[in-house]
């Protein structure tokens, strides 16, 4: 079966039959699924929440702090700064995806904004566990420097500082479509 013509019967059975699993994920070969994932990342793309090919998490992470601080995305590619808030402070977002209670570090390219907004997502789920806003000045006092990532930030350490906005960010979720 041909990937448009297997993906446009995916999307009919989703559409047509929600309250049945259409198909089996555990049967299908790789290049369905990857069709399959392309599909679902276009949907997600033309809906207007993800602006590149990269990380789909971190993306979506940027969408739902420029809703919850009432403000604007950057040009896709700006190298420290994802978000200007309503009140203009200039936000770095950093979301990790990871199996729940792994805790690993956000790298940063510089320390060369106002506020980061740090968010863990349970991988198996994609809920928002946890999310800080650190100010520019917490942040380079939790940054460690690195030999291939220029500053990391521990995910333990950060998870304690800053302030907690997890409920703030967790309704900016759940209300995008």
């Amino acid at each position: 079966m041909s990937t448009s013509i297997f993906v446009s019967l995916v999307t009919t059975s989703l559409t047509t039959m929600p309250e049945q699993q259409p198909f089996d994920l555990a049967s299908m070969p790789l290049p369905e699924l990857l069709a399959l994932r392309t599909a679902i990342e276009n949907e997600i793309s033309s809906r207007g929440h993800s602006r590149t090919s990269t990380a789909l998490m971190g993306e979506i992470a940027e969408r739902i702090v420029a809703d919850a601080y009432g403000g604007d995305l950057v040009r896709a590619g700006e190298r420290s700064v994802d978000v200007v808030a309503a009140d203009s402070r200039r936000i770095q977002v950093k979301a990790r995806s990871l199996p729940r209670g792994d805790l690993r570090h956000w790298a940063f390219n510089d320390l060369d904004f106002d506020t980061a907004v740090v968010i863990a997502f349970d991988r198996a789920t994609s809920e928002l566990l946890w999310a800080r806003e650190l100010s520019q000045l917490e942040a380079t006092l939790l940054a460690k420097p690195h030999k291939t990532d220029v500053w990391r930030i521990r995910m333990a350490a950060a998870r304690e500082a800053g302030r907690d906005v997890t409920e703030e960010l967790r309704s900016a979720y759940s209300r995008l479509r």
